[in-house]
Formats: C-alpha cells, structure tokens, sequence
C-alpha cells in the first residue's frame, strides 16, 4: 500500500520508477549484434534486464554455421532500470516484431530466460516465421521462493513499483559474473508481467509443433532446471532435444560450459541450414 493510504492501480502504475538503483553493470557498452549469411536467419533475444552479449554465443554458433544472425537490444534495455519500469511483455513482443521484420523467410528463434517467453510467443502468433526454435534457461517457471513468490506477493500485496536489487549474474565463472553487463536491479512491475506471460504460455505450449532445442543449466537459480523437461513434456513438437548443462547456472551461454552450448547450438542450426547453390556442369550431348 502506498505511503498516502491510496489505492494503487497496479494496471495503471507504468510511470517509470525513480530510484539510484538499475544502473548498468560491466565495462562493454551495449550494442546489438549482428553477422551477414545465408538462410535461414537466426534471431537471437536476451532475457530481462540483460544484453545481446548474453546470446553472443547464439550469434557464434550461427556465424559458426555461415547463418545471418541479430541479437536485438531488446527495448528498455541497455540504458537504466527505469527506462524498463513502465514496460510490459507486449512492449518487448513489439521489439521482436521490429527485429523479425529486418529478417528474412522463416527464422530460427532463440531466446533466453525472458528471450525464451518472447521466442513461444512468436511461435504461436507467427508460425509462418518460425522454423525453428531453441529454449535457454527458459522462464515458464520461476525458482521458489525467489523469485516466483517474492512477484506473487507483491502482485497480491499491490505494491507501488520499485526496484528490487539484482544478486549479481547467476553465472558460477567468477571472472564472466564480474564482467556481466546487466542491470543491477529490477523494476518489479515489469517482472511481475513477465511472470504472468509464462504462466499463460503455459497452457498453449501444445500449439507449437516447430523443432525445438531445449538447453538449461542445472545450476540454474532463477529457474528451474525442471523447466526444461516439462516444458519439452508440453510442446505439441514430435522433433525435440533436451540437454541439461551440469556446471552452468542461468545465462549458460556465458558460463564455464558456453563452448559446449555454442557446439550444440551450431549443430542444431546447421540441421536447417540451407547448402549453398550447386554450381551448374555442362552435361555432355
């Protein structure tokens, strides 16, 4: 409740936080990532409060493969924390669609944490896009207690927004955690939605029927490495892979394993890579 005993309309309340809190961590400046190739493109989303350095590795593995590939600033994104306070899942889901159409025929979708939720929802609402697509550290559910009921108590409580201070990167390489760009809190508003998105994703997982790469950490402090069995369990795809990573945390593209995830990724993409145009031979008469 807010401090003058008024009502908040938590719907409502999408006036950006003001807070010393949020601001950028690391030393890289945030940028989109982008490499020139063939088909199909590779659209790589990164997850709440990061960068496109966290799909770096999603990018490698295309470039690896000789496939376009963009990883997207994804908006609210790579300024301040408070430039993401007023933003919900369906401002992020317009990033995407911004970023989709700079790419051509159907892609393969590959997201991680918040980049997963964005990479379901724009399987179910533009399957003509979507050849393929890969999950990391997918946030369907989150960890218990935190920060699953942490959200669902300040959602039932109403709580006015603020930003609620970010543990460090849940990466196990010290010396990677050390260097993570990301914010250093998080508008809880802003995540609360996220939260809700994965719940009504839930129950729609079964439309999708793309090929589907399932990659988690199982040392995974945001979300559970359970995730990835049921969220495979739930998908309406006959063409699935799972793979647990058992070293790596949450942004296990960065972590001590990240050559490994590089390695299967670009085998997954290189499934769908289309072989370059066979040169014509003169047939002999």
């Amino acid at each position: 409740m807010a401090s003058s005993g008024a009502k908040v309309d938590w719907e409502g309340a999408r006036a950006p936080v003001s807070s010393r809190r949020g601001a950028l961590t690391g030393t890289r400046p945030p940028r989109e990532l982008l490499v020139r190739g063939g088909t199909p493109h590779v659209l790589a989303l990164h997850g709440f409060g990061g960068t496109p350095y966290d799909v770096e590795c999603v990018v490698n593995a295309a470039e690896d493969v000789g496939l376009e590939a963009l990883a997207p600033v994804l908006p609210g994104h790579g300024t301040h924390a408070r430039e993401l306070s007023p933003l919900r899942f369906a401002d992020f889901a317009r990033g995407v669609d911004a970023a989709l159409e700079r790419l051509s025929g159907p892609v393969i979708a590959v997201g991680l944490s918040l980049g997963s939720l964005l990479v379901l929802d724009l399987a179910l609402r533009r399957p003509d896009r979507v050849r393929a697509l890969a999950l990391l550290g997918n946030a369907v559910w989150l960890t218990a207690p935190y920060p699953r009921w942490a959200l669902m108590l300040a959602e039932r409580l109403r709580l006015p927004d603020f930003m609620a201070p970010r543990r460090g990167a849940d990466i196990v390489d010290v010396v990677t955690r050390a260097r993570h760009v990301g914010y250093d809190a998080h508008p809880v508003h802003a995540a609360i939605d996220v939260r809700r998105a994965g719940e009504r994703l839930r129950g729609e997982l079964g439309a999708i029927r793309a090929p589907t790469l399932v990659l988690h950490g199982a040392k995974d402090r945001v979300c559970p490495v359970a995730n990835a069995w049921r969220v495979a369990s739930a998908l309406g795809s006959d063409d699935l892979r799972v793979i647990i990573f058992p070293r790596s945390a949450h942004i296990l593209t960065c972590d001590v394993e990240s050559k490994a995830v590089r390695a299967e990724l670009a085998a997954f993409f290189r499934r769908f890579a289309k072989a370059p145009a066979e040169a014509q031979v003169p047939v002999e008469p």
